[in-house]
């Protein structure tokens, strides 16, 4: 048999090697500098972010308004679901579930509350620097 040929400890062997090797040295490279750049793209992403709606400053629109009703209602009916839902209940699993959607709506309405409260108190505070007319019409947009 020749040194070069399969099933040879020779040179053929050293170079199937070689070429494994050299396939996966660049395979991971090639992860290794695909993940640095979507690591990069994420942060500079993130960088970017437009401040935070709840923003004590900002007033609120007729659509966030909108929003802030709907969204009331919908989470007081939510609760009031997961608690007929957790009195009357005939399986564990529907009263347990019940008792989570109360627990997740509460909160969920607690935090609109609160967001409410802070954006009235702004109103207000804003408006109290107005006088007589301006005042009324900014209650009235509110």
């Amino acid at each position: 048999m020749r040194p070069d040929m399969p099933g040879c400890s020779g040179r053929f062997n050293q170079e199937i090697f070689m070429k494994n090797r050299l396939t996966i040295i660049s395979r991971v490279s090639i992860t290794a500098i695909a993940l640095g750049s979507l690591s990069f793209a994420w942060s500079a992403a993130g960088q970017n972010r437009s401040p935070s709606r709840t923003d004590s400053s900002a007033s609120l629109s007729a659509k966030d308004k909108t929003f802030m009703r709907n969204a009331a209602k919908g989470g007081m009916m939510e609760v009031a679901l997961g608690k007929l839902a957790r009195e009357k209940g005939q399986s564990a699993d529907v009263k347990k579930f019940g008792e989570r959607m109360v627990t997740d709506h509460s909160k969920a309405n607690n935090d609109l509350k609160a967001i409410a409260e802070k954006k009235a108190s702004n109103c207000r505070a804003r408006s109290q620097a107005k006088s007589g007319n301006q005042i009324r019409l900014t209650w009235m947009r509110w």
